[in-house]
């Protein structure tokens, strides 16, 4: 009486269970197939949480790291602007002396040339005097 009622089929499933008989092995591939997927999606969702916990240790040892060499640039910073601003306020004490020999060094090449041409006027004028003199005289 058992297998009857396993063999036995209603009258309009009759050829659903003939196609699940047919397809039967197809049926548990396509199974198979979706339980390997699944196994593969949980193992890629596993992986993936723990390369993102990585991630955020890694970002708080970079974030940590930076900001204490931040703090320290930010120190050293402070003592070479204190240190240029200390200098500074020692050449501003020496204007007095540093204002007129800077114009000097601007102006050196003129002044010099200024020289030459008055000093070549001087050799013409004592050299050429005499001769001129005598020249008046005559």
């Amino acid at each position: 009486m058992d297998e009857m009622r396993e063999n036995w089929v209603c009258g309009a499933h009759k050829e659903l269970a003939e196609g699940i008989r047919a397809h039967g092995e197809a049926l548990r591939t396509i199974n198979d197939k979706l339980d390997g997927m699944i196994v593969r999606q949980i193992d890629y969702a596993e992986r993936s949480v723990r390369i993102e916990a990585k991630q955020e240790q890694l970002e708080k040892i970079v974030t940590n790291g930076l900001s204490h060499t931040v703090a320290d640039m930010s120190k050293r910073l402070d003592a070479f602007c204190s240190e240029v601003r200390r200098r500074l306020d020692e050449l501003e004490t020496f204007s007095w002396f540093r204002t007129p020999i800077t114009k000097l060094r601007d102006s050196i090449f003129w002044c010099c040339l200024k020289i030459a041409v008055a000093g070549g006027v001087i050799y013409l004028a004592v050299h050429y005097t005499g001769d001129i003199v005598k020249a008046v005289l005559r």
